[in-house]
Parts: C-alpha cells; sequence; structure tokens
C-alpha cells in the first residue's frame, strides 16, 4: 500500500519527551499521550515523527515521552502520570501484554481513551489497536530470508530484546512454525539482549565461539541486527554467517552497504505513529471505522473490528535497493 513510501516533511525527530500542537484546531484540541517502550532508539523517534506530523495536520497536542530502558515499571510510571494528567488519551509500544492491566482499567473508568500500537496488551479495556503489518507475515518473512540466505540447513539463533513484549513474543512464534518448513535449520536456544545493540554484540560473540558452524542470526527487535552484524563482521566471518531480522534502514545501512546484512524486514515506522493518531482522533470523536477507511496522507487502510485493530500494511524488505529510506 501507499503508505510504506510516505514521506512526512518539516517535522523534527526526537528521542526524549516532546508534545506538539496545532496552531489553531477546527474542532476540540484532544491531548493524545504515546509511551513507547523506551525512548532514544531511531524507531521509536521515527513513531514520535508520524505522531508529530498527525497532531500537526488534525488538530491535536501529541505527548511523547517514556523510560529510557525498557523497562515494565517504568513504563507504567508514565501511563500513571498521564492518567493523572487527564489526557484525552494514553497508549503504549507495550513491554508486556499484563503488566499495565490495573491503569488501563483506571484510565478508562476515568474517561481516558486506551489504546496500544506497534506491541500490543491483552486488557478488554483497550480500546483500540494500531498494527504496523500482520505478524504471521513478518514472523514467516524474516524466516524465508534467513533460510534461503543459509542454503536451507545449519544452525540458526534468535536474539530477541525483551522476554515479555507482546509482539516480539509473537514474532518468535511465527518463526518458530515457519521454520517446521525447513526441517535442516536447527534453532538455538533463543537469547535476549535488551534494547540493546552492544548486548546484542556481546551475546552474538559468545554464540559465535560457542557454535562454531553457526549459519545465521536472526534479531528481533530493530537494535539487535546490528549488535549481531557487527560480531559477524569482528569475527571476521561474513559470507559465512548470514544476519536478519526486524529492523530499520538507518540503524542498519553500513551493514547493507558492507554486505553483511543483505535484507531486514520492517514497516514505516513514521507512518505508523501518523496511523495511530488518526485511529485515535476517530474514536474521541465517535466516528465510526469501515472495513477500508481513507486516511488523508496515507491512503485506504483496513480496520478489522473483532480485534478493534486498523493495519497499517503488508511488511516492507528492506535491502541496499532501498536503504535511502530515512527512518
Amino acid at each position: 500500500m501507499a503508505a510504506a513510501t510516505m514521506s512526512i516533511a518539516g517535522c523534527g525527530v526526537t528521542t526524549a519527551s516532546s508534545t506538539t500542537a496545532a496552531s489553531s484546531a477546527t474542532h476540540k484540541q484532544y491531548s493524545i499521550a504515546f509511551v513507547p517502550k523506551l525512548v532514544g532508539i531511531p524507531y521509536f523517534s521515527a513513531m514520535d515523527q508520524g505522531g508529530q506530523a498527525a497532531a500537526k495536520r488534525f488538530g491535536a497536542r501529541w505527548i511523547y515521552e517514556g523510560p529510557t530502558t525498557a523497562s515494565v515499571s517504568g513504563q507504567a510510571e508514565y501511563v500513571r502520570s498521564l492518567i493523572q494528567q487527564h489526557v484525552s488519551a494514553v497508549g503504549v509500544s507495550a513491554n508486556s501484554p499484563t503488566a499495565l492491566d490495573p491503569l488501563i482499567k483506571q484510565a478508562v473508568d476515568n474517561h481516558i481513551m486506551f489504546y496500544a500500537a506497534d506491541s500490543n496488551v491483552s486488557s478488554p479495556y483497550n480500546q483500540l489497536w494500531v498494527e504496523q503489518a500482520r505478524s504471521q507475515a513478518l514472523g514467516y518473512d524474516v524466516v524465508d530470508i534467513a533460510a534461503k540466505e543459509m542454503n536451507y540447513s545449519g544452525q540458526l539463533a534468535i536474539i530477541s530484546a525483551g522476554p515479555t513484549a507482546t509482539n516480539l513474543n509473537t514474532w518468535i512464534m511465527y518463526m518458530k512454525q515457519r521454520l517446521k518448513k525447513y526441517p535442516n535449520i536447527q534453532l538455538l536456544p533463543i537469547q535476549y539482549a535488551g534494547e540493546s545493540i552492544t548486548g546484542a554484540e556481546q551475546i552474538a560473540t559468545r554464540m559465535i565461539a560457542a557454535y562454531p558452524h553457526i549459519k545465521g542470526f536472526i534479531g528481533v527487535a530493530t537494535t539487535i541486527p546490528p549488535g549481531e552484524a557487527q560480531a559477524v563482521e569482528n569475527a571476521g566471518m561474513q559470507g559465512k554467517i548470514i544476519v536478519t531480522g526486524i529492523s530499520d534502514p538507518n540503524s542498519v545501512r553500513a551493514y547493507l552497504n558492507n554486505g553483511v546484512i543483505k535484507k531486514v524486514v520492517l514497516w514505516n515506522p513514521i507512518n505508523l505513529g501518523y496511523l495511530t493518531v488518526w485511529g485515535v482522533l476517530q474514536h474521541l470523536e465517535h466516528h465510526p471505522f469501515h472495513k477500508w477507511n481513507n486516511v488523508p496522507g496515507l491512503g485506504k487502510v483496513e480496520y478489522f473490528p473483532s480485534r478493534k485493530m486498523l493495519l497499517l500494511g503488508p511488511p516492507l524488505i528492506i535491502d541496499k535497493a532501498n536503504d535511502n529510506l530515512n527512518f
């Protein structure tokens, strides 16, 4: 869909808390808060950029703030504070599917909309879920890339960020499911590095030493593939150990250029932030979602009522041909 290539100009990227409001609005100005898993990494900064652009376009106040590490308790403190500020809506990219349950109910009981984007919560009180791409498609695409580059055999390592993140665990579930198609690939024990490039590099370095015949790494979070790639480069194993996963072009551009990474999978996080604000405003203004919705600036976006879910679109394969995307 067209959303994958939309460019939003004139909107700065931030890596700490930020607030954006339109100079004038034609309707009540709503305050929409978003608490990512953590601030300070390019992926969530890109979501913030899209949120700012949509807030400016549609006349809302955008609040973006969160912990500096992917902390369940840290995220909860920000959500609690925003509820106390009586924002119109508060949402998260969840570090845990269930940890925020009491706060979600508290928000709704206080007539504050609660939503999730990027990583979902399981609470029945959640009022909107904005999904970046179908989880099965993401998991399957990553495994298919890895299998082909490994010539369909050998030891494969998956390094994820946090063990409780809803989206990461769902993708891993589908990766394991897809690996059944490739019986000659052996999946090694899954490792967790937090949202840390350095942590991923350290784990990958230890795994290269522990498994001298390892042929591939998958990184499940945007910060993981660059760490894995650096470990492969340090070990002088480029061309012998492949690296792929879920990451953004800004994080892996150097490794796409030098060939350590050939492909990664993502979506456009700027567009995800933009769609999130549009969807929240639709709910706040009591506009019903349709099966297909014409979102100004994005085009057609599908809605799934049984899951209260807006779907941004299909996964985006990133390689040297399109690594000029700036997110």
